[in-house]
């Protein structure tokens, strides 16, 4: 039993080396020096430039991520009455489906 356990060991421990020595040869990088105003992203491992809001007009609002000015924000729709549902596609209030039959 004790051969057995030992050769399951020398094979679990054979197999995950290669894994060990990639983790140690090859650290994830964490952190960059950036040159002044610029941010470290570390998903795309690059230095980024500095986010500065837009000026936006009209109602339209600035979207940090994409760092770009959106439409103003949809008002949610109106709430129907006696079981009709609201259709986003015709922007207005449908009757209730009834099942064929």
């Amino acid at each position: 039993m004790t051969s057995i356990i030992g050769r399951c060991a020398a094979a679990l421990g054979a197999a995950l080396a290669p894994l060990a020595f990639v983790t140690v040869a090859t650290p994830a990088v964490s952190w960059a020096d950036c040159r002044a105003g610029e941010w470290w992203d570390p998903v795309a491992n690059v230095c980024r430039a500095p986010v500065v809001p837009l000026g936006c007009e009209n109602g339209w609002w600035w979207d940090p991520v994409g760092n770009t000015c959106r439409p103003p924000v949809v008002p949610p729709p109106p709430l129907c009455d006696n079981g009709w549902w609201w259709d986003p596609v015709g922007n207005a209030c449908r009757p209730p489906l009834i099942p064929p039959g």
